[in-house]
């Protein structure tokens, strides 16, 4: 039977980021995408521009209308906007954890500039929602939103904190899985690409297949990491272009897990 995978986030109407990239991601992997508009957004290379939250009902109606129609493998949340919906997102989605992997991709930022949501949105992440992750998936800059270090983010009950090495430097781009028992370390050469956007949205959205397969935490950390590595190669080195942030090549995606 085809996974079923609950997809919270925002509308991207470029198609580079968000439930956009994230519904096409999930159906590479061979899953079923289900889409729940939290907010919408107003963005493309040259920007973000706005972004508005949908009314609660709205999407707490289209969660209902989700569930009602069978049960779902994994939940990947992706741009939720500001501290009420994390809260109240948080208040549905405890119906359904631990038993279901929930993948946590906190939009903090964006890669074009233009959405900078303050400090209340990271401590709304903290309260709400790390005690339901499964795993946390912030690149540098979020983590040190977040204060930067995990250990703290682990206290919470967060299961792990997978952080993304993209925005460091240095020859290798190094993804570092944070457990209570440890730390595990996945090893890439870094690529010079320049800025592509929508790369968290899609190592996250190909977590959340993986898990949903039932793979284990850390193989699936590796895998997806190993998935989005290849993608990304087939951009090439950033040329003189027009200087604007590149989207991710999705026709020469790999398929499956």
């Amino acid at each position: 039977m085809t996974k079923r995978i609950l997809l919270v986030g925002g509308i991207d109407p470029s198609g580079g980021a968000g439930l956009t990239l994230d519904a096409a991601v999930v159906a590479l992997h061979g899953a079923e995408p289900l889409p729940v508009v939290v907010a919408l957004t107003e963005q493309n290379r040259r920007g973000f521009r706005r972004w508005d939250p949908l009314p609660a009902e709205r999407w707490r109606g289209a969660l209902a209308a989700v569930a009602d129609d069978g049960p779902f493998a994994a939940v990947k949340l992706g741009l939720l906007g500001d501290p009420v919906t994390v809260a109240a997102l948080a208040d549905w989605l405890a119906t359904c954890a631990p038993a279901v992997p929930i993948v946590v991709d906190p939009v903090l930022g964006a890669t074009t500039g233009g959405f900078a949501p303050g400090p209340e949105l990271a401590a709304a992440y903290r309260r709400w929602l790390l005690p339901l992750a499964t795993v946390l998936t912030p690149n540098l800059p979020e983590l040190a939103a977040f204060g930067g270090e995990v250990a703290p983010l682990l206290a919470t009950g967060a299961r792990a904190v997978l952080v993304k090495g993209g925005h460091g430097d240095g020859a290798s781009a190094d993804d570092v899985l944070w457990q209570i028992e440890g730390a595990q370390t996945f090893h890439r050469p870094r690529l010079r690409l320049g800025a592509v956007r929508g790369t968290g949205c899609a190592l996250a959205s190909a977590l959340a297949s993986r898990l949903a397969a039932g793979v284990d935490l850390a193989t699936a950390c590796r895998g997806a990491g190993d998935w989005l590595a290849r993608l990304l190669a087939a951009l090439g080195v950033a040329g003189e272009g027009d200087g604007l942030p590149r989207q991710l090549p999705l026709a020469a995606a790999p398929r499956g897990l």
